[in-house]
C-alpha cells in the first residue's frame, strides 16, 4: 500500500512556481524539493522529469484560469465589460512579481507543449472578453484586441520606468481603446 501524500501536487506545483519565479528558468527538480520538503526522488516518481513538471505546471494555470474566469459574473454590456476589464487587471496588482509571468512567458516561447496551453489559457480570457462585449459580429476580434492590449501593456510596463503600476497602465490603455472605439 502507497504511503499517502504529505504535500498535494497542487502545493507541489504551486511550489514549483514560487521556485521558477525565484530561480528563473535554470531551476531543478532539487530546488522544489527543497522547497516543499519533499525528496527529489519522491518528485520524480509523481510528475516525472522537469519538462513533465512544466508542462504540469502549465496544466494547472489553464485550470486555475478557468475557474477563476467561471466564478465572475458574467453580465454583458459596456459598463459589465468594463468592471470584468477593471476585476482581471486590477488582479494583476502593481506588478511586483510580474517577471515571474516573463520567465513563463520565455519558457513557452521556446516549448511547443507549453505554448499550446499558453494559447489555450489565453484563448479563455478572450472567450470571457468576448461573452461581455455587446453584441456584434466583432466580438471575438474586439476580444482579441483587447486581450492584446493587456499583454502590450504588460510587456511596455516591464520595459518601462514604471512611473505607473502595472494595472494603472493598462487600465489606462484599456479605457481609451474602449472611449475611441466606434459602436
Amino acid at each position: 500500500m502507497p504511503r499517502p501524500k504529505t504535500v498535494s501536487d497542487d502545493a507541489v506545483l504551486t511550489a514549483a512556481l514560487e521556485v521558477l519565479g525565484q530561480e528563473g528558468t535554470g531551476f531543478t527538480l532539487s530546488d522544489i524539493a527543497r522547497h516543499v520538503g519533499l525528496s527529489r526522488a519522491t518528485l520524480i516518481q509523481r510528475f516525472g522529469d522537469r519538462e513533465a513538471i512544466l508542462f504540469r505546471m502549465a496544466e494547472h494555470q489553464v485550470a486555475q484560469t478557468r475557474a477563476w474566469l467561471d466564478s465572475l459574473p458574467q453580465d454583458q454590456g459596456k459598463a459589465a465589460l468594463w468592471q470584468f476589464l477593471e476585476r482581471i487587471v486590477s488582479s494583476m496588482g502593481t506588478g511586483e512579481g510580474f517577471s515571474l509571468h516573463v520567465v513563463i512567458a520565455a519558457l513557452e516561447t521556446d516549448n511547443p507543449r507549453l505554448r499550446m496551453l499558453a494559447g489555450q489559457r489565453y484563448a479563455l480570457v478572450q472567450e470571457a472578453i468576448a461573452q461581455r462585449l455587446p453584441e456584434s459580429n466583432r466580438r471575438a476580434d474586439l476580444a482579441i484586441h483587447l486581450h492584446a492590449i493587456i499583454a502590450g501593456g504588460s510587456m511596455q510596463w516591464a520595459a518601462s520606468n514604471r512611473e505607473a503600476g502595472l494595472s494603472d497602465l493598462i487600465l489606462g490603455r484599456l479605457r481609451w481603446a474602449l472611449d475611441n472605439l466606434r459602436d
